[in-house]
């Protein structure tokens, strides 16, 4: 008889593994949260409040830096966190492969990863972006005057219709896989050293444990980190103060995860702008291009400026829609998530640590001053009045720009090495590159909690990778 296989999470990587092995076993997917047809999203909402949608996604408290509170908010929906996202799809770079390999082995090989995302972008429908918004044209025209022509990165959509193409509609439409959902996991449960079971409580109110040959975890960085620590798998010291029975000492779990601090650099458009209709800016996707630089305002990929025709999620919220969003895409910094009681649904403790290390300090100084010169082009001149909040005496001086940036840091929400993988050398690995845990036989994780450091591109394709390349070592 085939294994029976219990999938936790069906977001981007879980809806691709459940779909990619369903001919080898039977699979149970586990989904918190509910189905959504695009057709009946549509008839409700705009794309931009499906973006933001608050019944979508998980809310969670975090900290951006000690001083700053954030609430991560990542994917609470079939389809995960590829539903409410601005539906950017990107390859990623040389040396994010070239680290996956050394961390995950052959079956990491690039052109293998290259394989599964060229895969994944085909049955989601990736195209280009269209370049044809008054801010893409300024951004290239300025760009281009600046001396980094050579640098402009046309970016992939995945939208059709004003809404991503989910990893659901892709994959898991149509698989035979069974999909329960409002159906939270609390634990795995180990014996001798062997994933067995799930225990699961239900929108109703009702609980169980469920049996299973193996257990997949794809509930997302945060979500997969969390069900680690409950069930006892995680750092020893931290999982002891906080009364959970250790059942493997991996110090590797959420003690350094890694993700992209953003900075929203807004201005205040003219009539020409203030007049467009926001859900046709957004329609076809809200990312048509990106200008990657390094850390020292040259052509690289430690920064990202990046055309957003909807604006971010930032705590304060913008006051227009209308800015250039700048990232980190290389961070120094390492944040944690850590159980805050014993028990499986408390609060995590997440403290993503940004800005801790001065290069980060210094490198976001150098790409929201970058912003800043292209907003100041004359190519922005028939678009913008002024830049919102920041002048230039601020941006002359280190410490005041800091200040400013530390007032409107924000996230991209690519979390990624709550989970890491790497060799049998490697002290902080979890998993192996077929996503086995270590110490424990029959679990695995397939998400980007297993991606040792956030890629330097958007991680939305390679999520959905994910799941297939975990699926085909299966």
């Amino acid at each position: 008889m085939s294994p029976r296989v219990i999938v936790i999470g069906a977001g981007s990587a879980g809806c691709v593994f459940a779909a990619d092995i369903a001919g080898r076993a039977r699979v149970t997917v586990l989904e918190a949260g509910r189905r959504m047809p695009r057709h009946d999203l549509l008839r409700a909402r705009t794309p931009d409040e499906v973006a933001v949608a608050p019944d979508l996604r998980w809310s969670l408290p975090a900290r951006l830096t000690g001083d700053r509170g954030w609430q991560a908010s990542p994917g609470r929906v079939v389809g995960g966190s590829s539903l409410p996202n601005g539906g950017y799809f990107a390859a990623p770079v040389g040396a994010d492969l070239r680290s996956w390999h050394l961390a995950g082995g052959e079956a990491w090989e690039p052109a293998r990863v290259r394989a599964a995302i060229e895969r994944v972008g085909r049955a989601l429908g990736a195209r280009p972006a269209p370049r044809t918004h008054p801010i893409a044209v300024a951004f290239a025209e300025a760009s281009v005057a600046e001396g980094f022509g050579s640098a402009l990165l046309p970016l992939g959509t995945v939208v059709h219709d004003g809404l991503p193409w989910t990893a659901a509609e892709a994959f898991l439409d149509g698989a035979p896989v069974e999909v329960r959902t409002g159906s939270r996991a609390a634990r795995i449960v180990v014996e001798a050293g062997r994933a067995v079971g799930v225990e699961v409580a239900h929108a109703d109110g009702s609980q169980e444990t469920l049996p299973t040959d193996e257990v997949v975890l794809s509930a997302g960085a945060f979500g997969s980190a969390r069900l680690l620590l409950a069930s006892g798998i995680g750092p020893a010291p931290l999982l002891e103060s906080h009364g959970i029975q250790t059942r493997v000492d991996l110090p590797g779990v959420g003690s350094a995860f890694s993700d992209h601090p953003t900075v929203w650099v807004e201005w205040i458009p003219t009539d020409l702008l203030a007049e467009r209709d926001a859900g046709r800016d957004s329609a076809e996707g809200a990312f048509p291009l990106a200008l990657p630089l390094g850390a020292d305002g040259e052509p690289g990929d430690d920064l990202e400026l990046l055309v957003c025709l909807r604006p971010p999620e930032v705590p304060a919220g913008p006051s227009s829609r209308f800015g250039l969003l700048v990232g980190l895409q290389r961070p120094v910094s390492r944040g944690s998530v850590a159980p805050t009681a014993a028990h499986p649904f408390a609060p995590m403790a997440i403290d993503y640590r940004y800005l801790a290390d001065e290069r980060d300090r210094a490198a976001l100084r150098t790409g929201v001053r970058a912003a800043a010169r292209l907003v100041a082009s004359p190519a922005f001149a028939p678009l913008v009045e002024r830049l919102a909040d920041l002048d230039d005496a601020t941006l002359r001086d280190d410490g005041r720009l800091d200040a400013w940036i530390a007032a409107h840091l924000g996230s991209a929400a690519h979390t990624c090495g709550t989970a890491p993988m790497g060799p049998s050398g490697d002290p902080g690995a979890v998993v192996d590159g077929a996503g086995r845990v270590r110490g424990v036989d029959g679990l695995r994780v397939a998400d980007t909690s297993i991606l040792p450091t956030a890629p330097s591109r958007a991680p939305g394709a390679i999520a959905c990778a994910i799941g297939a390349i975990v699926a085909a070592q299966f």
